[in-house]
């Protein structure tokens, strides 16, 4: 890959914040989570109490890929911030679902 601008990666990690850049991303991790824990978890309050974190929908800015002379520079794109009440949640939130690479199907 050839990219004279440096991309942002799809998952950005934070202290007690994940952020989807692709809500893609995000949906297939809450399916699976919906399919592990039962449709209770699609309450965010129950998501909090339960699992450690909540979720919402944001409109980041982000640089613009190939910007243009004299044009904008920056642009909103749809993300979702997953926000964690404790680092614990966190780590067990990303060895489950973001170490996707080491899991065998279950």
């Amino acid at each position: 890959m050839s990219s004279v601008t440096p991309t942002l990666p799809d998952i950005i990690v934070k202290p007690r914040l994940i952020i989807f850049r692709q809500t893609g991303d995000w949906s297939a991790i809450y399916s699976r989570i919906l399919a592990e824990f039962g449709m209770g978890m699609a309450v965010r309050t129950r998501l909090r109490r339960e699992l450690g974190f909540s979720y919402r929908h944001h409109q980041g800015l982000v640089p613009l890929e190939h910007p243009v002379p004299l044009g904008p520079t920056m642009r909103y794109e749809q993300q979702v911030h997953v926000d964690f009440y404790n680092e614990s949640a966190q780590t067990w939130f990303q060895l489950r679902y973001l170490n996707l690479n080491s899991q065998v199907d279950q």
